[in-house]
């Protein structure tokens, strides 16, 4: 399990963009492993005067790559606090080889310059991109890359710059020196810094879906419609006019609604807001936002699924596994999310997913609830981490229940004491598209929290709310219709258990009566996989607390 330390100041890992003049791919996309790295690329402070990295980027990770390249550059979470810059040279070359196989010798032989030059660290706590114009193109034929650069520093900082990083093993070699006369030696590294590659944009007609901002779960104790609003990217290297955008929600709740963007410069984005969404049924719904087909499809289209709840409100998608683990290591912090209700609500519990991190367990977590300047207005009693509670939600209820104005961003999450050894409390679920809704901020509030911009993956972090709808069993679930099975038949043998309240279990059993899988879970959703099972008929019975049940046959194909 990969771990990772936050700090207060971190960045945005994005999608491949397009600007008017080039086309730039973030390598990889998507970033299935993202990371953060202050020492894999030129970080601006003293004691690595001198740096060195050679790294192998698969065939895999460059398969929309342009012949021509045209620019190289770095993604970074954070700058530096003053300027920083220095020589940097990049040397590029094509390989046969399936990995990494160049050790920890630094060696360039074989190798083409494609830039030699000045490179300015950025200057800030925020995330940016830095591209540099190469001075002649290189010609890129397809397969494997092995990359290496070297940098001097002539201006540095106290501080050191971090880069959104990609995380995997034997990745490349580097090193640092605190001199300029001493060549720095090479040590294995399984983290390669993202590496932004520009070609010419030759895109007239290429307009991009970037993200779409809805929550994971909402509630139907709200009683107000939701807005899903979206990101969308003109790609092309011209303006763009009446840009038509379609959002389509099917499910337990269907919905459809269209938007026109009058004007999109070339480069540009905007976020738009679509109709008003009435949401009455509790299940699952299936979200996608899309543009109409262009000159590069691959972008046009993004789907998600969000849960339509009793009580609960969450950010992070209604299904899938939260074990990752993020943290502070040894240091203390707050890691929430930031919601606002439509209405006058009280909270009264958040809902938190325990990474798998084995060194979280006899530590101390808490549930808090913040105000917009970061301050804790409602808490949980505090809870010693058991082995037991790994890869698992609780439900931690305040002290107090906290009444919430309407229209009003308050945050919640997990509190994180000072460890003696590292520990990451908080479950991740790793995905491609950075979240945008995460937040950072100390124990004791000095300022409001801070946005988490790197791409960390989704936390499980969800609000409880008081309610009329309450808290029922499997028996009034199947009564009022909300417990949903889908597809059904199956899909490359995969189906979904959707409307499920509290802890349930659910065996499916083949036409023999033999039991061929078996899971309990808290989740809304639940997710069945029959892929492995022969074609056929099965039964699926779903079982409560209660020992309320109801079974369902389902045909696998």
């Amino acid at each position: 399990m990969k771990k990772i330390t936050l700090t207060l100041f971190t960045a945005m890992v994005s999608l491949a963009t397009f600007a008017q003049v080039n086309t730039v791919l973030n390598v990889p996309t998507p970033n299935t492993a993202p990371g953060t790295t202050g020492l894999r690329a030129p970080n601006g402070n003293a004691s690595h005067t001198v740096m060195r990295g050679q790294y192998f980027i698969a065939s895999a990770d460059l398969a929309t790559l342009s012949p021509t390249i045209t620019s190289f550059g770095f993604a970074l979470t954070s700058g530096v606090a003053s300027a920083a810059n220095g020589t940097l040279t990049v040397y590029l070359q094509h390989t046969g080889a399936a990995s990494y196989t160049a050790g920890t010798t630094w060696s360039t032989a074989g190798m083409t310059t494609i830039y030699t030059g000045n490179y300015a660290i950025p200057v800030g706590a925020s995330a940016a991109n830095v591209d540099l114009t190469l001075p002649s193109a290189f010609n890129y034929t397809g397969g494997a890359l092995n990359i290496a650069y070297e940098y001097t520093a002539a201006v540095t900082a106290t501080n050191s710059a971090v880069y959104t990083a990609f995380a995997g093993s034997a990745l490349g070699a580097t090193g640092s020196s605190t001199s300029t006369a001493v060549a720095p030696v090479l040590g294995s590294t399984g983290f390669r810094p993202i590496i932004r590659f520009g070609s010419p944009n030759t895109f007239t007609n290429d307009i991009a879906i970037q993200s779409i901002s809805a929550p994971g779960k909402y509630p139907t104790s709200f009683g107000t419609p939701e807005s899903i609003t979206a990101s969308i990217f003109n790609g092309s290297n011209i303006t763009k006019t009446n840009i038509i955008v379609g959002l389509s929600v099917t499910g337990v709740n269907t919905f459809t609604n269209g938007q026109v963007i009058a004007s999109l410069a070339a480069g540009a984005s905007t976020v738009i807001t679509f109709g008003p969404m009435t949401t009455t049924v509790q299940g699952v719904n299936t979200i996608s936002v899309g543009v109409a087909p262009d000159q590069n499809n691959l972008n046009n289209v993004i789907t998600t699924s969000q849960s339509i709840t009793c009580n609960v409100w969450a950010y992070n998608p209604p299904s899938g596994t939260y074990t990752a683990g993020v943290g502070f290591g040894t240091g203390s912090g707050i890691i929430s999310s930031q919601f606002a209700t439509p209405v006058a609500s009280t909270c009264t519990a958040v809902r938190l997913a325990v990474s798998t991190d084995t060194g979280t367990p006899g530590n101390v977590i808490s549930g808090v609830l913040l105000n917009a300047a970061g301050t804790i207005i409602g808490q949980t009693n505090s809870v010693v981490v058991t082995p037991a509670m790994l890869g698992t939600f609780q439900t931690l209820n305040f002290t107090t229940p906290q009444a919430l104005t309407a229209n009003t961003n308050y945050y919640t999450g997990l509190a994180q004491g000072v460890g003696a050894a590292a520990w990451y409390p908080v479950g991740s679920q790793a995905t491609p598209v950075t979240p945008t809704n995460y937040y950072t901020s100390a124990l004791t509030a000095t300022a409001a929290p801070a946005f988490l911009t790197s791409n960390l993956g989704y936390f499980g972090i969800e609000a409880i709310f008081t309610s009329t709808c309450g808290s029922v069993g499997l028996a009034q679930l199947i009564a009022d219709t909300k417990v949903s099975v889908y597809p059904n038949p199956t899909v490359n043998g995969k189906t979904t258990i959707a409307g499920l309240e509290g802890t349930n279990t659910v065996v499916v059993y083949n036409m023999l009566g033999q039991s061929v899988l078996t899971l309990t879970s808290e989740n809304e959703v639940v997710s069945i996989d029959l892929s492995s099972q022969p074609i056929g008929n099965y039964l699926v019975r779903v079982t409560d607390s209660n020992k309320a049940s109801r079974t369902v046959k389902i045909i696998n194909q």
